[in-house]
């Protein structure tokens, strides 16, 4: 997945209204329901689950991910003074050449509130502070909501399509990047530790 060497991820990354951190075990409910969700499956690439079960072995592997310093996956919870909520996560898709890929998805109870947005913001930060010279995400032609939420942190087209066949339909696939530069222009801070 690696071929350029950043530098560690922060354990915790916190906006105005959500905490990004390691899944906890008590997240596993949410997280099985999100990888089941066919509304979530219409945008984000996830195998069919059949029951709960079936989705534990990615549940666990994303757990196990979260916790490594050197892999890019955080669970995004909502700040709650009696304790954080999970609403979704972000991971890291391909890494190369200091080009990071980034993917997410939020539980639908909680779509068009500007959660992943904020989110995202904070995860392309944390990623030029870790030395990242660009973040890029994809999305489906489609869906403009995710590609609003990689308009509203500075991402912009890049001359990078693909055709995806996904659940018995072909998808185009678009792409949107920020290299460093424009997020410093942006008023983004360089942040490397």
């Amino acid at each position: 997945m690696s071929d350029t060497a950043l530098l560690q991820k922060s354990p915790i990354l916190e906006t105005r209204r959500l905490i990004l951190r390691s899944f906890r075990e008590n997240d596993a409910e949410t997280v099985v329901s999100i990888l089941r969700s066919p509304r979530c499956a219409e945008t984000y690439l996830l195998p069919d689950y059949p029951t709960p079960e079936d989705a534990l072995p990615l549940w666990n592997r994303l757990r196990d991910l979260s916790a490594d310093p050197d892999r890019f996956v955080y669970a995004v919870a909502l700040k709650k003074e009696e304790g954080d909520r999970l609403l979704g996560f972000l991971n890291e898709q391909t890494r190369e050449g200091g080009v990071v890929e980034i993917g997410y998805v939020l539980h639908p109870d909680f779509w068009n509130r500007g959660y992943m947005t904020e989110a995202v913001g904070a995860v392309v930060g944390e990623l030029f502070r870790m030395g990242a010279s660009a973040v890029r995400a994809g999305h489906f032609e489609e869906n403009a909501s995710s590609r609003r939420v990689m308009e509203k942190n500075g991402m912009e087209p890049i001359p990078q399509t693909e055709e995806l066949d996904y659940r018995g339909r072909i998808h185009r696939v678009l792409y949107r990047e920020i290299t460093r530069e424009a997020f410093l222009s942006r008023g983004g801070e360089d942040r490397r530790g």
